[in-house]
């Protein structure tokens, strides 16, 4: 049975990938290891890449786990990476606006400001439903908030210009957080948000069995 080594997103934990189930693979969970502030993501992708063993994964990372899988793939040979609710490049990252970028690089909002699940915060994520939103709360009571302090700063200050194939990316028409506008995907969910990983789940696997198929 091949191995699919999943990456979460923003600090979260195996539980975004829930309802992802690919024949034949078993889902391996990487933790997070530990980082330091001056950390970059190639930096920390190095640290996640050591906690891989095996050679030539497939590599799945969502969100902030999509960015670290694409520089991931720039220092190992790797099989196949899907990404999903992600970027490959600097360029396909939407700017958080000036007074938003000028917190967020001034470190200056506590840690637990990132774990809040406000209304805005689960509306951006496109949590419509009750189980949705009780989902997003449960990734983000177990996250760790200076961790994701630290990554939100690592995604600013992120200019990859270039990836090495394969990796498939697989991004929706309605996410809020990495908006489609920048971004250059091999398959578009229509209407999917930022946790469609959680809710389009049935499409996405569909899509990542066809490709794993190939891989």
């Amino acid at each position: 049975m091949q191995k699919v080594y999943c990456l979460s997103g923003l600090g979260a934990d195996k539980q975004i990938f829930q309802n992802i189930h690919i024949n034949g693979a078993e889902l391996i969970h990487v933790p997070w290891p530990d980082f330091d502030e001056h950390d970059e993501i190639p930096c920390y992708a190095q640290k996640i890449s050591g906690k891989i063993k095996e050679e030539n994964p497939i590599l799945m990372g969502v969100s902030f786990g999509g960015m670290l899988a694409v520089e991931i793939a720039k220092l190992r040979p790797v099989k196949k990476v899907v990404i999903i609710s992600s970027s490959k490049t600097g360029s396909e990252i939407p700017h958080f606006g000036r007074f938003m970028k000028t917190l967020v690089m001034s470190e200056i909002l506590p840690g637990f400001f990132y774990k809040w699940p406000n209304k805005y915060l689960l509306k951006l994520f496109g949590a419509n439903t009750e189980d949705e939103k009780q989902m997003i709360r449960n990734v983000l009571k177990v996250s760790d908030g200076l961790f994701m302090r630290w990554a939100m700063k690592a995604i600013q200050l992120w200019r990859n210009t270039d990836y090495l194939q394969p990796i498939v990316h697989i991004h929706g028409d309605a996410d809020k957080i990495i908006t489609p506008q920048y971004i250059h995907a091999d398959y578009w969910i229509k209407g999917g948000s930022h946790i469609m990983i959680y809710n389009r789940a049935k499409e996405i696997n569909e899509i990542i069995n066809k490709e794993l198929q190939l891989a």
